[in-house]
């Protein structure tokens, strides 16, 4: 089993943000909001634009765990980020967008990079 990582770097006014390793699924119990490490690195670098790249992410959430991961994106929306998530094809649940586009938060899942680029610049 990989460990889990976090990578950050900032690109042309965009925080790319790499996962990688095996989600480790108690952090949704144990962080207060599963986001806490992109909103610091966004006011860090001082940007609202983020493209979080997760192909390289094992991960198998339950139900309620992406409704939480979905709610917490949703503190993204008062500090006005928005977030282009880049999946596999076998990783997407529509529920997370869904939960995070009614709090409020400006995401989007895109299995392209292209499109997740063109999407965060347009």
């Amino acid at each position: 089993m990989s460990t889990y990582r976090e990578d950050f770097r900032l690109e042309d006014g965009i925080l790319y943000v790499r996962l990688s390793g095996k989600f480790p699924n108690d952090l949704l119990n144990e962080a207060p909001n599963l986001f806490q490490p992109l909103i610091d690195a966004c006011s860090t670098y001082k940007c609202d634009k983020a493209l979080i790249d997760a192909t390289d992410l094992e991960v198998n959430l339950s139900t309620m765990e992406v409704f939480r991961a979905g709610d917490d994106t949703g503190s993204l929306a008062r500090l006005h980020i928005l977030v282009a998530i880049l999946a596999r094809e076998d990783m997407i649940n529509y529920l997370f967008e869904v939960v995070a586009i009614n709090r409020g938060a400006n995401v989007r899942v895109f299995t392209n990079v292209d499109a997740a680029r063109t999407w965060l610049q347009s």
